[in-house]
């Protein structure tokens, strides 16, 4: 499983368009059928999550679960088989 701890990045821009960034780069990582596991911070992705399995759509993922743990979110991705 891959994991891409994205809780201390800093980024200028919009984070929703950087999650999107960071969807589509772990769908080019992972081979079908293998989980990538996402850590930000809720307070900066206070998200529903119905957007989340969006972004995760987009990016031809499957949104598996998100776990709070504490002040995080744990999002599971999954690429589907071919």
């Amino acid at each position: 499983m891959l994991i891409d701890d994205e809780r201390n990045v800093s980024c200028g821009g919009d984070p929703f368009n950087f999650l999107k960034s960071v969807l589509k780069g772990i769908y080019i990582q992972l081979d079908p059928g293998q989980d990538a596991t996402i850590l930000v911070m809720k307070e900066k992705y206070p998200y529903q999550n119905s957007i989340f399995e969006g972004l995760a759509g987009t990016a031809k993922l499957k949104l598996v679960e998100i776990k709070e743990v504490n002040d995080e979110y744990h999002i599971v991705v999954r690429k589907q088989q071919a």
